[in-house]
């Protein structure tokens, strides 16, 4: 399938399709029936939290669109932490998250060295 992915910059506008993407995804690959979403997560995935962080300053947001729907997120905190880094399920293995890093790398957005927190899933 070739689809065409728009990358662009976040807007405020899309704090609950953010919110609604990185909850739907981190559902699918971090928790089970038996290892629910604990409440605390859940509900910093919420669009007036995400809203508050696509405010800072110190964070710079790139999405990944399809046809209008966002379907990837890129968020760097204080220009050298990945806070996010998601691609729906059902846009994974097409190239998503390349096309997010190598936008990210062609505007000089990331520094020559990254921390990262994260899942065993996406290790």
């Amino acid at each position: 399938m070739n689809s065409t992915y728009e990358i662009r910059t976040a807007h405020e506008s899309d704090a609950a399709a953010i919110a609604d993407l990185i909850y739907s995804t981190s559902l699918a690959c971090c928790f089970s029936v038996e290892q629910p979403c604990p409440d605390w997560y859940a509900s910093t995935l919420k669009a007036e939290p995400l809203l508050k962080l696509l405010r800072q300053e110190k964070m710079i947001w790139l999405l990944a669109e399809e046809g209008g729907t966002v379907v990837g997120v890129l968020a760097l905190l204080d220009d050298n932490h990945v806070k996010y880094f998601f691609v729906h399920q059902d846009h994974q293995r097409r190239g998503v998250g390349k096309r997010l890093w190598a936008f990210a790398l062609a505007a000089r957005m990331l520094p020559p060295s990254l921390s990262v927190r994260s899942s065993l899933f996406a290790v």
